[in-house]
């Protein structure tokens, strides 16, 4: 193998179709040697710093194998080096030969294979071809980018050294067609996922198709068995558990944000007990993290017993203690790749999604601005705080404020917290340049109140305001019950729904999340715990009509029952509630 040209270029502007296009890929070869750096060649640039660039794409390489295929294709022969926009025009280093996360050593500098190439419109502006960058990835001849792992010169005539080969063995090619064609192989999917290389943007791609094929019940189903692997306190009151697959297989992927269900055998309870925790770190194929909170007796009611599942995590769950789960699941989630401004806030161990949803935002290498606001009420409750003050010291876009409610005379402020008091729309006020933002809420009823009224307050738009809350929407905003009713009974729906235990019938409302929703709309109070078709605790006899399911329950219901929670109706409907 050996590298023939480099070729660098630094973005100009060309006309197309009337317009002004600002673009660096019409390369031009370099005489001598060419100092590479961690971002890139000396003298190369990129325009579009979002779609091109950056550490994990700091060279693009591209095989003169290929150039003798395209110039049969296209019945050309004006090619020179860089005509396809490569940095590197190498010999013998064919997509069906090198694997992501192969590693080599050219002239001064070792290099690292993190990706194939994501060809755009401006390749097309280069070959002068319209279309061209279609053929170019259905040819599966694209060529791959490398992250540089130590600096140095390189020049036409260097050998090009392997070094290491990744022990995936998945080719550029394969991880090729395997993002753009071969999308129903979940199983390669996670076997890419457990490249260390990979980069970012692409494994987060790959991440979301495996949790959107979870969502929609077409990955594996059913319970699995996971051993714990490190329990780590993390506070007074919460202790993460690190937990790994027994029969060692890449564990299903999740969107930052949503949680774990599990199916606990609790020593002393007559039957399995189901609960959801929150994930709390980003995807990774090789384990999943809680961080749980052991619940005491609540405060007005000591003689109540405390938490069970909770507290059976922190008593009795030790390193290799076996759980069985399903895979994770929600509807509370972040996309890490967004471009937009996002405000994460939380109280308590409310954190944990947002932890979530923080080293996912960092590990994708997004630029989007990014604050981290927390309350806890001191140091001795306060969970993670070093780990947010590190990610916040080393990403210039990351910015943290931790407040403490009841600061112990050990609490510094400046080292463990930001200032006393609570997270309220007036601290929002002070931190954030303006109320542009999406916003993440969770914690207790009464912070998410408070906030998520506050924020409509300020005049962000409600679909900007995502929140994690076990409890029905209307009870985060301002009023009564009243006027939900009055919605309800006025809406111009077909389809009618009765409550016969209750002797309420009303026109279904399309706005309503489930019939749920809909019955506390109308005044009711059926039991619920999670809303989200796990706890069967909302299960109410269905004594006539069909329902949708508009969140897949992780158990069908008993026949004749429904899961009001997760469901709306299809036909006229009699719930026994």
């Amino acid at each position: 193998m050996k590298l023939l040209s480099v070729n660098v270029s630094l973005p100009k502007e060309i006309d197309h179709r009337g317009k002004t296009v600002t673009t660096g890929i019409f390369k031009e070869p370099v005489d001598g040697r060419v100092m590479l750096r961690g971002l890139n060649l000396d003298g190369d640039g990129q325009a579009d710093l979002i779609g091109h660039g950056g550490k994990f794409r700091a060279v693009y390489v591209y095989s003169y194998d290929n150039y003798a295929y395209w110039k049969r294709e296209l019945g050309r022969t004006d090619f020179t080096f860089g005509q396809f926009g490569e940095n590197f025009t190498v010999e013998g280093m064919l997509d069906d030969a090198v694997h992501v996360g192969d590693i080599f050593r050219v002239g001064g500098a070792l290099v690292e294979v993190t990706q194939p190439r994501v060809p755009c419109f401006k390749l097309a502006i280069r070959m002068g071809l319209e279309g061209f960058q279609n053929l170019l990835l259905s040819s599966n001849r694209i060529g791959f980018y490398l992250r540089v792992l130590e600096e140095g010169e390189v020049g036409a005539g260097d050998v090009i050294e392997p070094v290491k080969t990744d022990p995936r063995r998945m080719t550029v090619g394969k991880v090729n067609n395997l993002l753009y064609f071969d999308l129903g192989n979940l199983e390669d999917s996670r076997k890419a996922l457990r490249i260390k290389a990979l980069s970012p943007g692409w494994r987060g791609s790959f991440e979301d198709r495996l949790a959107k094929a979870e969502t929609s019940g077409k990955a594996t189903e059913g319970f699995r068995t996971l051993i714990v692997d490190r329990k780590v306190p993390e506070s007074d009151t919460i202790t993460s558990f690190y937990l790994v697959p027994e029969d060692a297989k890449p564990l299903p992927s999740f969107i930052p944000g949503q949680f774990l269900p599990f199916r606990l055998d609790i020593p002393g309870q007559p039957t399995p007990l189901t609960r959801t925790y929150s994930l709390s770190d980003r995807p990774n194929p090789e384990y999943y993290r809680l961080s749980i909170k052991r619940e005491p007796p609540p405060g007005d009611r000591p003689d109540l017993p405390p938490g069970r599942s909770s507290n059976y995590f922190h008593d009795r769950v030790e390193a290799g203690t076996r759980l069985r789960a399903r895979s994770p699941r929600g509807k509370f989630y972040l996309d890490p790749r967004g471009e937009r401004p996002v405000a994460l806030i939380s109280a308590g161990v409310g954190l944990t999604p947002m932890i979530s949803m923080l080293n996912a935002i960092v590990e994708a290498g997004s630029g989007r601005p990014v604050w981290f606001i927390h309350g806890a009420r001191n140091g001795r409750e306060h969970a993670m705080g070093a780990h947010v003050r590190a990610v916040a010291g080393e990403n210039d876009n990351v910015r943290a404020h931790i407040s403490y409610s009841r600061p112990l005379p050990d609490d510094v402020e400046g080292r463990d917290h930001d200032g006393r008091g609570r997270v309220d729309g007036d601290l929002l006020k002070r931190l954030l340049p303006d109320n542009d933002l999406d916003f993440y809420l969770c914690g207790p009823t009464p912070f998410m109140k408070a906030l998520y009224n506050g924020l409509l307050g300020w005049g962000v738009p409600e679909d900007r305001i995502h929140y994690e809350f076990f409890g029905p929407g209307s009870a985060l905003t301002e009023g009564d019950g009243a006027e939900a009713a009055a919605d309800c009974a006025e809406c111009s729906a077909e389809i009618e729904v009765t409550f016969s235990r209750s002797g309420l019938t009303a026109k279904w409302n399309p706005s309503f999340a489930s019939i749920l929703d809909m019955a506390e709309g109308l005044g009711l109070s059926p039991d619920y715990s999670c809303r989200s078709g796990i706890c069967h605790t909302c299960m109410c006899a269905l004594e006539d009509g069909e329902v949708e399911y508009v969140e897949e329950p992780l158990d069908p219901p008993d026949p004749g029952s429904v899961l009001i929670c997760c469901s709306k109706p299809k036909t006229d409907l009699v719930v026994d509630a």
